[in-house]
């Protein structure tokens, strides 16, 4: 693979981790599930609420699996409407019915017998690291009502908390070298990369 190429794949692959940095949660998910349902189609929701907006992404995978890592892909994506869920400081039930709409997208997606056993994570990055450290309280209020509101839903809901800047760059790193295939690689003497963030809170 030339250069030029290769830059393009890891330019690529840092925008996917800008947009779906925990997508490594559904990775460590999807190699515990297969254990006891090997060959049927899994899926798993994150919900991805960073500063200035919050996204839903849906994946799924096979219980097949390569090096011990499932092959996890994207199968939708939807746009939560309005800010991050930060700016629901004076509205923290809003923050939670924001939520709704892609709940159901994503509940449309799947398949009803399969909706008690799809993993629902919400992991809060900058915008709520920062109103935590202004002010725990509206921040714990924010999370409750997220929380609310996707246990309203027949999905098995994993947990809404903030993430750690290191738990973000952990996260990071695993994607970029998953989209890279690196963990695939790596026994054939392929290298992993690092991954460098400059971001806030």
């Amino acid at each position: 693979m030339g250069i030029q190429m290769k830059a393009l794949l890891l330019g690529a692959a840092m925008a996917a981790v800008a947009c779906t940095t925990i997508i490594a949660l559904i990775l460590s998910l999807a190699n515990h599930q297969t254990l006891d349902r090997p060959y049927s189609t899994q899926y798993g929701i994150v919900f991805d609420a960073g500063s200035t907006h919050t996204a839903l992404f849906l994946y799924q995978w096979l219980g097949n699996k390569e090096n011990n890592t499932g092959i996890v892909s994207q199968k939708q994506s939807c746009d939560v409407d309005g800010d991050g869920i930060s700016s629901y400081v004076q509205n923290p039930l809003a923050a939670g019915e924001s939520l709704k709409k892609c709940l159901d997208v994503a509940k449309a997606a799947i398949p009803e017998g399969e909706w008690k056993t799809t993993p629902v994570y919400l992991g809060a990055t900058a915008g709520m690291r920062l109103l935590s450290l202004q002010n725990k309280s509206f921040a714990d209020s924010i999370l409750a009502e997220v929380t609310k509101t996707i246990q309203s839903y027949q999905f098995d809901f994993r947990g809404a908390r903030i993430l750690s800047g290191m738990e973000e760059g952990a996260y990071g790193w695993i994607t970029i070298n998953y989209l890279l295939e690196s963990f695939i690689k790596v026994n054939n003497g392929f290298p992993t990369l690092m991954k460098l963030g400059l971001s806030g809170y």
